[in-house]
């Protein structure tokens, strides 16, 4: 009985790290470059949902979805977040109106844990914007809603270009609306 259990045990982890690995929910940790098979690559950005759809190792092969505007890749057909650009020449697969990257990127890069995603961002969030007022939970406004209020809360809070990317991409990211799916 006893080694049913240990047996049960061990199948049952095997399991969830094989769910883990191959979880549809996993997103780009870091700004990043996605090796394409035809030797051609594309940069994609901090938060963009992937599909792992095989562990090489130190590398996985994901899959990222989109919609293509020239060389950039965005989350919507309204361009409300760009999620990756792409080389002259990298291939995609297009499926109706959306287009699928296919490439490989090393294993460290991707992560199923938000709060490990956007941690950082989260506390220059709340640094920046609580020094005058309440900052919104970020998911009480719309990625279009963000861009408005950011648009002219940025110069008060004196951020530099740099800065007011790192802080929009979080916030876009984490809108209602926004790359980061969460239950209200």
């Amino acid at each position: 009985m006893r080694n049913l259990v240990k047996k049960s045990i061990a199948i049952l982890a095997l399991l969830g790290i094989f769910a883990q690995v191959n979880a549809q929910d996993s997103f780009i940790y870091q700004d990043t470059i996605l090796k394409g098979e035809d030797g051609k690559s594309a940069k994609v950005y901090v938060g963009v949902p992937l599909l792992i759809v095989k562990d090489l190792g130190k590398e996985v092969k994901v899959s990222i979805k989109g919609y293509i505007f020239g060389d950039e890749v965005y989350n919507t057909k309204t361009k409300d977040l760009l999620i990756a650009k792409i080389d002259n020449g990298f291939k995609v697969n297009k499926k109706d109106e959306q287009v699928e990257l296919i490439g490989t990127l090393s294993k460290e890069l991707v992560s199923a844990d938000l709060g490990d995603i956007w941690s950082e961002h989260e506390e220059f969030y709340f640094e920046m914007c609580t020094q005058c007022h309440a900052g919104p939970e970020v998911n009480h406004h719309t990625m279009m809603e963000w861009e408005a209020i950011f648009g002219t809360m940025k110069e008060f809070a004196k951020l530099d270009e740099e800065e007011a990317s790192y802080l929009l991409r979080y916030l876009k990211s984490n809108s209602s609306d926004g790359l980061v799916k969460t239950k209200h």
